[in-house]
């Protein structure tokens, strides 16, 4: 037993990263986020608490993460976000 309270997608040992789940239009949908620091691990249900959640879990890692490596990858991967949004309102 993991000892959360809302399901984990992923299985007994999902591992690190954020996985979102939501199997239809009228589904629920559920996520769960763990950084590899140990310093975020959270878990969401319902669409509005899920996409906090990720937003979340991407600040987490680009501002916040003691590890230098992972902020590192979240700011080129942000970088990215940033060009491809600005790129469709052309």
């Amino acid at each position: 037993m993991s000892g959360r309270i809302l399901p984990t997608i992923g299985g007994r040992r999902p591992g690190f990263g954020l996985r979102v789940r939501k199997d239809g239009t009228k589904a629920l949908a559920v996520a769960d986020a763990d950084c590899p620091c140990g310093q975020f691990s959270e878990s969401a249900s319902g669409d509005m608490n899920v996409e906090s959640l990720v937003i979340r879990y991407g600040r987490h890692r680009r501002d916040e993460c003691p590890n230098p490596a992972i902020r590192a990858v979240a700011a080129r991967q942000y970088a990215a976000l940033q060009q491809s949004l600005s790129k469709r309102r052309k």
